[in-house]
């Protein structure tokens, strides 16, 4: 048993190998378990090794099938191997186990958010809430996701009552300075933020107060105080997230170099993906309102941020096969196919297009060519400098990695640049560049040409993006829902002194304008 506990040390040390090996060193002792079974396919996942994770847990509920926790751990494997059907089964089973344990609502309702399904989300969450009206954590979901479906009024109700059960829950108090507008004048929230920015048991609590002080501060307009807000929020992110720009400049390079010597990239033939729309850019760069511009099109379902590509990507490279350098008639772009389709509401069939808004497959554009080859892309643009500034004041403890530097957000915008250029290229009358800019300045105009770009037909309801009700998953899924507006032009300009390493960068690179190539 010793052996045992050392393998759920491990693990929640975030020493998944190790706990895969005491687990393996345990099973020869005493044979196949359960409880084993479980920790390594938990441990599997975290590794990335999402396919070994699935066969584990199978074994894991082949013993034990009543095991109401496994049934959610199994949710989370097919989560994140973007198969929503199977995620679901197990989520209901769950349930069914364990109708009335509080824990098992919670993660199942968590689940039930992360794969879009919001009306049964909500169901459960209230059901939680009923048993234990005192929980922060439930109430704070709820809140969250009322706020992805863009019920803010009721959404502000869930979030403060959270605040008052649990003053220092940093995530729903963060949200709240956003969506109330808060101001340096509300002495009461400035002090939970600072209390919790100085005393946080953790440094993600502690850069999400940061981060909260210093968007307060950018609205007051002390903008050299809120910089140095951002510089400790994402100093204490770093500490727990490392990223190698290095290594991942190398990668994209190789993904130039390999797709650039693909011999029928160019000119692949073939029907799949022609109702696809891949909306791709920097983060921060509009993605988020192209696809909501697009959603508001009565022929259009938008799915959101999906993370079936990275997926089939990953595939790839765990069975150590580059997709540049296979057969384009290789079944393994049939597979792929297939598991995208599956991942996709049982729905899209309906539509004349279908959106996936993540913005990192421009990492992979031509992989998604060969899967697609009839798919289009949307590559939203934005200032340089407003891009990387609004990347680097974004709180992405749960997404990026890179976003904490301002030198690294700046090599990987230059090589998202070269990547996008080499796209381009390979791939004329296929990519459209959404201008944000221009998009502020002539929306209607600008809506029009991405509608005759797709083929589609233009519905005045497109110019009104912010009053669509669909749920949004995103950082900006409450800017979305503001009218456009054009404050977050140039917002730049307030940070100019503290950018001068970035516009260095970007000048050397020729990615600024010629006025801002006199700045220096």
């Amino acid at each position: 048993m010793q052996q045992l506990q050392m393998a759920k040390q491990a693990y929640a040390r975030g020493q998944y190998a190790q706990a895969v090996k005491h687990c393996d060193q345990l099973a020869t002792q005493s044979g196949p378990r359960e409880d084993l079974l479980n920790i390594k396919a938990i441990s599997l996942l975290a590794l990335g090794q999402a396919e070994a994770a699935e066969t584990t847990m199978r074994q894991a509920l082949k013993l034990n099938p009543r095991a109401a926790k496994m049934h959610l751990n199994a949710a989370l494997i097919y989560k994140a191997l973007s198969l929503n059907k199977q995620l679901k089964r197990h989520v209901m089973e769950a349930l069914r186990l364990a109708p009335r344990e509080v824990v098992v609502l919670y993660q199942a309702a968590l689940l039930y958010r992360g794969c879009g399904d919001y009306s049964q989300a909500l169901r459960v969450i209230d059901r939680c809430l009923q048993l234990q009206p005192g929980f922060a954590n439930a109430w704070h979901l709820k809140g969250s996701a009322l706020i992805d479906l863009g019920n803010t009024e009721a959404a502000q109700a869930a979030l403060e009552k959270t605040v008052e059960i649990e003053p220092g829950n940093v995530l729903a108090l963060s949200t709240l300075v956003k969506l109330r507008g808060d101001q340096l004048g509300d002495s009461k929230t400035v002090d939970l933020l600072k209390n919790i920015q100085s005393n946080g048991v953790s440094n993600a609590d502690r850069a999400s107060a940061t981060f909260a002080l210093g968007n307060m501060f950018h609205r007051d307009g002390q903008y050299d105080v809120a910089f140095a807000h951002y510089l400790e929020a994402n100093a204490l992110v770093a500490a727990g997230k490392p990223f190698a720009p290095g290594a991942w400049e190398h990668r994209m390079s190789g993904v130039i170099r390999t797709s650039a010597e693909h011999r029928t990239l160019t000119s692949l033939q073939g029907s799949r993906g022609a109702n696809l729309v891949f909306i791709v850019g920097m983060p921060r760069s509009g993605t988020t309102l192209c696809e909501q511009v697009l959603s508001a099109n009565s022929r259009v379902l938008a799915c959101g941020e999906l993370a079936t590509m990275e997926h089939i990507e990953n595939s790839f490279a765990r069975k150590g096969s580059n997709p540049y350098q296979c057969d384009p008639a290789s079944n393994a772009f049939d597979q792929a196919a297939d598991l995208y389709f599956s991942a996709l509401p049982k729905k899209h069939q309906k539509f004349q297009l279908v959106t996936d808004k993540a913005p990192m497959n421009f990492e992979r554009v031509g992989l998604i060519h060969l899967v697609f080859p009839q798919a289009r892309f949307l590559y939203c643009v934005r200032h340089p400098l407003d891009t990387i500034l609004s990347c680097f004041m974004q709180d992405f403890q749960a997404g990026l990695t890179f976003a904490c530097d301002l030198e690294i957000i700046t090599k990987v915008y230059i090589a998202h640049a070269r990547l996008m250029k080499h796209w381009m290229a390979l791939l004329p009358g296929q990519i459209h560049v959404v201008n944000y800019e221009q998009y502020i300045a002539d929306q209607e105009t600008e809506t029009r040409r991405l509608a005759e770009f797709l083929d589609l037909r233009f519905e005045s309801e497109m110019l009104t993006p912010h009053r669509q009700k669909r749920a949004v998953v995103t950082s900006s899924n409450l800017q979305v829902r503001k009218a456009v507006y054009s404050s977050s032009i140039g917002r730049w300009k307030n940070y100019e002194t503290h950018l001068a390493g970035v516009i260095t960068l970007l000048q050397k690179e020729g990615l600024l304008d010629t006025d801002l190539n006199n700045l220096l």
